[in-house]
């Protein structure tokens, strides 16, 4: 590959990386909006947006709404680039359904993770007995999954070619365990 061609095609992955965060966020917006659930806080930084909701009036439903509409709006964005444009789609398509599914995720600070919350503590009366058991729950969904993501990345960096990427990732899941 040439030197002008690989420029190319790290700017189109980088264009296409951007634009699945956008639509991802754009869904999350929407969807309160839709909902009337005010936008308190938005930030980004090196690993992606971070967007804070006044979620004080929601209830569980609405919030959980607000939750999965990112990876929803992923994923449909996703089939249809792949569906519009063919081959020139599938970039954007498959770091839109990656980021999608990533998220849906079960952990700690994933919009997964909060639907799974909501749901939970939406079964939960407030004051039972089980009450206490809805946070541990959360903690062993997210350090189940954590400590599966790292023992995968870890087992294909050390089985297959090496691969920075990769040992980063794994190094990602074992702090976001401690």
């Amino acid at each position: 590959m040439r030197a002008g061609s690989e420029g190319a095609a790290v700017l189109s992955l980088l264009a296409a990386a951007v634009s699945a965060v956008l639509v991802h966020e754009a869904g999350h917006l929407l969807a309160a909006r839709v909902l009337g659930i005010p936008l308190r806080r938005g930030s980004g930084g090196l690993f992606g947006v971070r967007l804070t909701f006044d979620f004080s009036r929601a209830g569980y439903g609405r919030e959980a709404l607000v939750h999965l509409a990112g990876p929803t709006a992923g994923l449909l964005s996703s089939l249809a680039a792949v569906w519009l444009f063919g081959e020139a789609g599938l970039w954007f398509g498959g770091i839109s359904a990656a980021l999608a599914v990533f998220n849906l995720l079960p952990v700690g600070g994933s919009d997964g993770g909060g639907a799974l919350g909501c749901l939970l503590w939406a079964l939960v009366p407030p004051g039972s007995s089980f009450a206490p058991w809805v946070p541990r729950i959360l903690k062993g969904a997210d350090l189940a999954v954590r400590g599966a993501l790292w023992m995968l990345s870890l087992r294909l960096a050390l089985t297959g070619e090496p691969n920075v990427g990769l040992l980063l990732f794994g190094l990602g899941m074992a702090a976001g365990m401690a």
